[in-house]
């Protein structure tokens, strides 16, 4: 029988948890939070063709632009992907046209080889038809 799992049954070491859990805790300081919301309302209120400079770790300024301009790296590469899934699309439509072609062909010769035949390889039918000089020879 499987007994259910306790969240206790990880804590292994409370020392360790302890010291992961402060590293972890949001900072209680409201000026943190508060610097927080400045820089994050100056990034989405930043025009395009300015930038932004922020405070680095080591404390000089930074020049930090858009939002976008990650993004704008990625052009080439989604060019060439969308390049690809349209090429790859019109293949694919491509080869499941000529894929009715082919039915209709396997369609008729199944039907072809489904009439008896006369030993002139003429279907055999019992509705009137036109003779034929072949036909004259025959009798």
């Amino acid at each position: 029988m499987v007994t259910p799992m306790n969240a206790d049954d990880f804590d292994r070491d409370p020392a360790v948890t302890l010291q992961l859990r402060s590293f972890l805790r949001p900072p209680a300081d409201a000026a943190y939070w508060d610097g927080l919301e400045t820089r994050i309302m100056e990034r989405v209120l930043a025009d395009g063709t300015s930038s932004v400079s922020e405070p680095s770790p080591s404390g000089s300024l930074s020049t930090v632009g858009g939002w976008w301009e990650p993004f704008a790296q990625w052009t080439r590469i989604g060019s060439v992907v969308a390049a690809a899934a349209l090429a790859m699309t019109v293949w694919g439509v491509w080869h499941t046209s000529g894929a009715d072609d082919d039915r209709l062909a396997y369609e008729a010769a199944v039907e072809a080889l489904s009439v008896p035949l006369d030993s002139v390889g003429r279907p055999m039918t019992d509705a009137p038809r036109e003779k034929t000089v072949p036909d004259l020879f025959r009798y």
